[in-house]
């Protein structure tokens, strides 16, 4: 995981590269410096964003599904904007488009949910169906150019340098797309605030760098709506996202592993059975007496049973036809609400506060 550090400087370092490479000859001959072949480069940045979705796949053992998306969803905006600088019709062009807005409407949808359970925060269950509902609802309005004039009022297919570009007059819900934007941007913020308020997050380091992955797409967003460029820079900028997210993640989760995995100094606490679980009938006591466990969901209490019946992650996974990696969820939640952070502290209190 630690590797993963290193992958953000290596993908510019291969963008510069292929910047240069782009350079038409005639110009390094000619000694000027006109446009790079922008065509070229959107299809290299769509090829490496499907390399990294790939080798996400094929490389991390124990994945997340919202991460999964991040990486799908990058792709298919960067296979928009390749699709769309090669159209040579109209209606090309618009499908191109509409296939990068199906990207970039469901990414921030994604960023949030990686973030959000990276914050180790629990999620309200009407959260998702809603901001699902919106995400479609956005990208229908987005994709209606072509059919309807209210998101476009005009548009047409120009070319520039043998690239194809759409020249558009912008529509009255063209706006929504902004307010869609800064309003997911708010979300992602206020997640992770209000996780390290309640201390949720490993440190203040990393609640920093978690806001500066979400106000890097905001800042650059924002730059191309005031400065006309010829290539879309949150391209790149959404490469360089999701490989800080995914450090970001791995690095919570190696944090999150420590605290499940490894028992806390217990000098100051009191023995509970050497950590060789609790009888099944004094297990039924504590989840019957201890009032916060009231607030755990099913699944989270076939979790915390089987946690208190001194079984490992593993053996738990296998029980519950689950991942590992979900179970390493539901004991982060569990913790959480419990309001404990290692095992050695939860048998402590489950004995404490049942044996009064």
């Amino acid at each position: 995981m630690r590797q993963l550090h290193k992958l953000p400087l290596s993908l510019c370092g291969c963008f510069l590269l292929l910047w240069n490479l782009a350079l038409p000859a005639s110009a390094a001959r000619a000694g000027t410096a006109p446009a790079p072949n922008l065509s070229f480069l959107y299809g290299i940045v769509a090829a490496l964003a499907l390399l990294l979705f790939i080798g996400y796949c094929a490389l991390i053992r124990q994945k997340n599904l919202w991460m999964l998306l991040v990486y799908l969803s990058v792709f298919i905006v960067n296979l928009g904007y390749f699709s769309l600088s090669i159209s040579r019709t109209l209606e090309e062009a618009l499908l191109a488009n509409r296939l990068a807005y199906l990207g970039s409407v469901f990414l921030p949808l994604c960023m949030l949910m990686v973030i959000w359970e990276a914050c180790r925060l629990v999620r309200p269950k009407w959260l998702l169906p809603l901001l699902l509902s919106i995400s479609i609802a956005m990208f229908l309005v987005a994709a209606s150019p072509g059919f309807l004039t209210c998101y476009y009022l005009e548009v047409s297919l120009v070319f520039v340098g043998g690239m194809a570009l759409l020249e558009k007059v912008y529509g009255p819900l063209h706006p929504l797309y902004l307010v869609y934007l800064v309003s997911y941007l708010g979300l992602m913020a206020g997640v992770i605030l209000l996780s390290y308020r309640k201390k949720k997050t490993v440190s203040c380091k990393h609640a920093v760098l978690l806001l500066i992955v979400v106000f890097l797409n905001m800042t650059i967003w924002a730059v191309e709506q005031l400065i006309y460029w010829e290539f879309e820079l949150l391209a790149v900028s959404y490469l360089v996202s999701e490989l800080l997210l995914l450090v970001l993640y791995s690095m919570m989760q190696d944090y999150e592993d420590l605290m499940t995995e490894t028992p806390a100094p217990t000098a100051s606490l009191p023995e509970v059975h050497s950590f060789r679980g609790f009888p099944p009938q004094r297990i039924e006591d504590i989840l019957t007496r201890w009032p916060p466990v009231a607030d755990l969901t099913a699944r989270e209490l076939d979790v915390l049973r089987a946690i208190l019946e001194d079984k490992k992650r593993k053996e738990i996974a296998a029980e519950l036809y689950v991942t590992e990696h979900t179970v390493k969820k539901h004991t982060a939640n569990i913790f959480s609400k419990l309001g404990v952070s290692s095992r050695a502290e939860l048998f402590a209190r489950a004995e404490e506060e049942t044996s009064l």
